[in-house]
Formats: C-alpha cells, structure tokens, sequence
C-alpha cells in the first residue's frame, strides 16, 4: 500500500456552528479517506455528513 494520498474531490462543508470546513476525499489506490485541509480524519457518515473524531461536530456538505 502506498503512503501517497492523491486528492479526488473537494467538499465544501459546514459545521453545527455555521463555521466553513473544506473536507478532500483522497485515495491512494487502495483505500479511501476524508480529511480536513489540515490532514485530521474525518468520519463519512451514513446520512452523508461528516463527524470530526473526538468532538461532536457534524459536518453537513454544501458543495462539491
């Protein structure tokens, strides 16, 4: 598995406080993952949210 992460999509999101979080979905051949564009793992939701790990903030998607 390589440790390069290759961005494929940007998400415009917005947090429970109205605050903007930019969320990328990333790949790096094998698996995928969302990050904030600060490299912190985001959880997807099932309800296509996102939750930030180890805070109750939920992230709903604007744009992409």
């Amino acid at each position: 598995m390589s440790d390069e992460w290759t961005n494929t999509q940007i998400l415009e999101c917005s947090s429970d406080n109205g605050e903007m979080l930019t969320v990328f979905r990333q790949t790096n051949g094998t698996n995928q993952r969302y990050v904030l564009g600060n490299g912190q793992a985001v959880e997807y939701n099932t309800d296509g949210t996102f939750t930030v790990p180890g805070s109750e903030t939920n992230l709903s998607i604007l744009n992409f």
